[in-house]
């Protein structure tokens, strides 16, 4: 019977990389010589019934077909490619036999996940004849209902038939069919299975060697096959299999679903990295191409979905843990929502002397809120610690490869083994990609990987690792989301700019081409926000300021929301013989009004002054930079820094770029920065900065809000 999943009896071999289409030419030629190549030939008029009675299995459970494999102990994975449902399938060959017809026939467990749940869990069964047919000799199905709330309401075996008995008792004995011919050739047409009236499946051979560009990136040189039913005339569809693989990809004609092959995993001890102490001689110098570690450094993400959008904070920590006896590098990954701490990890990662990263655990605060957004608990699901059994399952934790020294595409490795409990599993996918970032920039020689982790079969997602920075971007194959780089933001001593060095002839004199502040100079900015229009009035004031011995510009900015003001701030500037913009300091005074909008009071928080601890927080504070002479993309540094209290840090994403803003005006040459501040590390900010004007547009990357220039005198 046709499946409501097309994938029961699809299911791909699990060996082998991905090869070149002329690489695999002569794998597809040698099976089907004498066929009449990759053209077309007459079709019989009805499909054919395969003739069981004549076939010969010495070994049925040896099936090595190269279109149809299933090595033991392998998973292989899919995920949708198109259309409206997002699903995953596991096709995961069995232990042991099941005899059907006297045959002892492969057991292959398929199943398809949908938005996170189970919706069919099939066995099916296959044999291979001596000439090297593999035959469908059935399956045992169970289709899963859920109501709205995702609540099981009942199951069904509706598609469940075996080779040889009449399970429905319709007076008719199910008949084995091919599951693949020996060697395919255009124009064969045979039953898949036959038990008459209610499955009926049939495969034609449409063309050979059919070029197939998947997802990541790898090429394949494929037997199309399409199928149908006699019985069910909306089945229909093309399948395309590949030599050494098995199905790649499946297309149903008429809609845009699609499914494609992601990756295959061998799930026994060969996956799980041998670890010995003795191999490690520095083990938190971690210093893998892909997987660098600088200690106070954070790497900043963003994740985006159609519904919901998060921060994501890794920074490597000072000192180490010790865990197996082994000094590992803590590294800290904090998750944001909302403007909520949803998550809060300490990793420990280790590097051997022959370069593979180790990932030994990790200790895991998951925060959970109200809908008003008041914590009302934290527990620590997903900790472990290799060498320990921290959830009490009898079972020791084993540490895996955060990354291999050498990737290698095909190559399936454990990332954590603590059974029934952190079974994360690797897969390099390919090499030398090319990946380019929502904010432009592009970074090549990547490593491409599919995550996995069998106690979560439905969750699938590729991560893209760059030489000299790591991770930068990751891909939910599962769910519409995906999380990039945004910036790297060096939080040592080393970012906060050297004002000693710096010599200030005429400070005053502030003309940067990306940031001028020339005497008089006005500028206004514009933002529609959920509270009403902002307004930003910048100004350059007549009057200076001397802070630190320096003699600073003072430029007024005001903030007012739809007319009233509600911040009015004094910022010092001034600019070092080298051209370098300096930020000095700012007084704050913002305005609180009550919902009449009568004025209730004023604070100044917010304001800070280079050299001095004006909020009594034990520091002083030192001055940044506003805009370097020659910004270099790639770097961070301070726009200001007052520990505890103003830590402004800029990261420069990328010179010479041309913005559009949502009023229509374009500017060209600009200078593009992330503006992040460590003690609010869920907030992003855009800027863009254009020649002879300066500032123009901000744009946050989790609100809908854009400010941007409205008019200016210059």
């Amino acid at each position: 019977m046709q499946s409501n999943h097309e994938y029961a009896r699809t299911a791909p071999r699990t060996g082998g990389v991905a090869l070149c289409a002329r690489a695999l030419l002569p794998a597809i030629l040698a099976l089907v010589a004498g066929c009449g190549g990759g053209g077309s030939k007459s079709s019989p008029a009805a499909a054919t019934l395969p003739d069981f009675s004549a076939a010969v299995f010495t070994n049925p459970s040896v099936v090595d077909h190269p279109l149809w494999n299933f090595p033991v102990d392998t998973a292989a994975t899919f995920a949708s490619a198109s259309g409206s449902e997002i699903e995953t399938i596991v096709v995961e060959r069995l232990p042991g036999t099941r005899t059907v017809m006297g045959l002892a026939c492969i057991r292959v467990r398929d199943r398809v996940f949908s938005d996170g749940l189970l919706i069919e869990d099939t066995e099916d069964w296959y044999a291979q004849d001596d000439e090297g047919n593999v035959w469908y000799m059935g399956e045992a199905v169970v289709d899963y209902e859920y109501d709205d709330d995702g609540n099981l309401i009942g199951t069904a075996t509706d598609g469940s038939w075996e080779a040889g008995l009449d399970p429905l008792a319709t007076g008719a004995v199910a008949r084995p069919g091919f599951a693949m011919r020996a060697s395919p050739a255009v124009g064969d047409f045979y039953y898949q299975e036959f038990y008459e009236d209610e499955a009926e499946d049939i495969g034609r051979v449409v063309e050979l060697n059919v070029p197939i560009t998947l997802a990541d990136g790898s090429l394949h040189a494929c037997v199309k096959i399409r199928e149908t039913s006699s019985i069910d005339a909306t089945a229909n569809e093309f399948k395309y299999f590949a030599p050494g693989i098995g199905l790649v990809r499946e297309e149903k004609i008429g809609s845009a679903e699609s499914l494609e092959f992601r990756g295959r995993f061998l799930m026994n001890a060969t996956s799980r990295p041998v670890f010995a102490a003795g191999d490690f001689s520095a083990p938190s110098v971690i210093t893998h191409p892909l997987f660098p570690s600088v200690e106070e450094q954070a790497l900043v993400y963003s994740l985006s979905s159609e519904d919901e959008s998060e921060t994501i904070v890794v920074e490597r920590l000072a000192g180490t843990r010790v865990v197996l006896g082994i000094a590992c590098a803590r590294v800290r990954d904090r998750v944001y929502k909302d403007g909520l701490l949803i998550e809060d990890t300490e990793d420990w990662f280790a590097q051997d002397d022959a370069g593979n990263v180790w990932y030994m655990g990790e200790a895991v605060d998951n925060y959970e809120y109200d809908e008003d957004g008041v914590l009302i608990g934290v527990d620590n699901d997903g900790s472990w610690e290799a060498g320990l059994d921290v959830a009490g399952t009898g079972m020791t934790a084993l540490p895996g490869y955060q990354l291999p020294a050498n990737p290698v595409v095909g190559t399936a490795y454990y990332q954590e083994f603590y059974v029934g409990e952190a079974e994360d599993m690797g897969l390099t996918v390919a090499t030398g990609v090319t990946v380019t970032l929502p904010d432009g920039r592009v970074f090549t020689g990547c490593v491409r990987t599919l995550d996995w982790n069998p106690l979560e079969p439905d969750g699938l997602e590729y991560k893209l690792h760059a030489p000299g920075l790591g991770l930068v971007r990751e891909e939910a194959l599962h769910e519409a989301e995906s999380a990039s780089h945004v910036g790297t933001f060096d939080r040592s001593t080393a970012s906060i700019p050297n004002f000693g060095a710096a010599v200030f002839t005429t400070p005053t004199t502030i003309d940067h081409p990306l940031q001028p502040f020339p005497p008089a100079a006005t500028w206004e900015y514009e933002a529609e926000t959920e509270d009403g229009l902002e307004t930003i009035l910048i100004e350059v004031l007549p009057q200076t300021r001397v802070v630190m011995g320096v003699m600073c510009a003072v430029v007024r900015d005001r903030v007012f929301l739809e007319g009233v003001i509600i911040e009015d701030t004094e910022d010092w500037f001034a600019q070092d013989d080298a051209g370098n913009v300096w930020y000095f300091g700012e007084f704050v005074v913002n305005y609180e009004y009550d919902d009449d909008g009568v004025l209730l009071g004023t604070n100044n928080d917010g304001s800070w002054e280079a050299g001095l601890d004006v909020a009594g927080a034990g520091s002083t504070a030192q001055p940044g930079i506003l805009m370097w002479a020659t910004p270099v993309a790639g770097t961070s540094y301070y726009q200001e820094f007052y520990a505890g209290e103003a830590e402004d840090m800029a990261f420069i994403v990328a010179t010479g770029v041309t913005v559009t803003t949502p009023g229509g005006e374009t500017y060209t040459g600009c200078l593009q920065t992330l503006d992040w501040n460590p003690l609010e590390p869920d907030g992003l900010e855009y800027k863009f900065y254009a020649p002879g004007i300066g500032f123009v547009y901000e744009t946050k990357l989790h609100e809908e809000e854009d400010l941007e220039l409205t008019d200016t005198s210059l």
